[in-house]
């Protein structure tokens, strides 16, 4: 009883979860819907992405965002209280593997419900049966996990070697070093970078409706496919200008998201009255 009253997190830890989660995640709602487009969508650049995001005006561009926005609570109680508690007994790696797993159970439904909305604002009628919300399963679910894993590697194990980069290359230890960290830390390969070619399987994946009827053989196969026409340039290994295109979409996301959700756990964390 006493390891787990030692893991569970501190109060500032669970007031940023709470409040910090559901803003951020409405907040970055653009980026996410931009995300979304360019998975079936390999001509149009970033810039022509977003635009496509506020053709319909300015509250257009957070089209479905109230869905994550909503399951953000319990998405970022997940990513601070539930990642302390699960690291408390199994360690970093395990935690960042355990905190994936309950986000992608609490947001998969929001999340998957959010991008076929914004598919739906750009070409009406294009998915007829909107995923629930609510329902935490379906075809793409394993993608989202793997996703997760890599995003919530980037706050939780890259951010702090990045963080003693930046000090030691500007030679200083301040917020600014430590907000630059985390930004790199989050846009680094092994975070945004690699987690952008996942994401938009998993966005191609959640707004391709037949996917659902196929055998799980051909589904890989489409899978495979779709990777190849998005990221190589037809009949070479070479790689084709999607690839930076959806890198800087999927960093400009993770990055804004996870620096604005570190930073106000940080600072809770540190201003938070202490009791005597």
């Amino acid at each position: 009883m006493e390891a787990i009253r030692n893991a569970i997190p501190e109060t500032p830890v669970i007031v940023a979860g709470a409040v910090g989660g559901p803003s951020v995640m409405f907040a970055v709602t653009p980026f996410r819907n931009g995300l979304t487009l360019g998975a079936t969508n390999t001509r149009a650049g970033a810039m022509e992405l977003y635009g496509s995001v506020f053709a319909r005006g300015l509250a257009g561009g957070w089209t479905g965002g109230i869905y994550p926005a909503i399951a953000g609570c319990p998405q970022f109680l997940c990513l601070g209280p539930a990642y302390h508690f699960y690291a408390a007994f199994v360690g970093t790696a395990g935690g960042v593997v355990l905190t994936s797993l309950t986000e992608s159970g609490i947001v998969f439904g929001a999340e998957t419900c959010n991008a076929q909305m914004a598919k739906n604002a750009k070409a009406p009628g294009s998915i007829k049966n909107v995923h629930n919300s609510m329902k935490p399963w379906g075809t793409g679910f394993s993608i989202h996990f793997a996703r997760n894993v890599i995003a919530t590697a980037g706050l939780r194990i890259f951010a702090q070697p990045c963080t003693w980069a930046v000090e030691k290359a500007t030679g200083k230890s301040n917020a600014m070093t430590t907000l630059g960290g985390d930004f790199v830390g989050l846009r680094n390969v092994c975070a945004a970078c690699l987690s952008a070619p996942v994401h938009q399987l998993y966005g191609f994946t959640v707004t391709t409706p037949e996917l659902a009827d196929l055998p799980s053989a051909e589904r890989r196969a489409r899978a495979v496919q779709f990777l190849k026409d998005q990221y190589l340039l037809p009949g070479t290994s070479r790689l084709s200008p999607v690839v930076p295109r959806d890198l800087f979409m999927r960093s400009m996301y993770v990055a804004v998201a996870y620096t604005m959700y570190s930073t106000l756990e940080r600072t809770l964390v540190a201003k938070w009255p202490r009791s005597q």
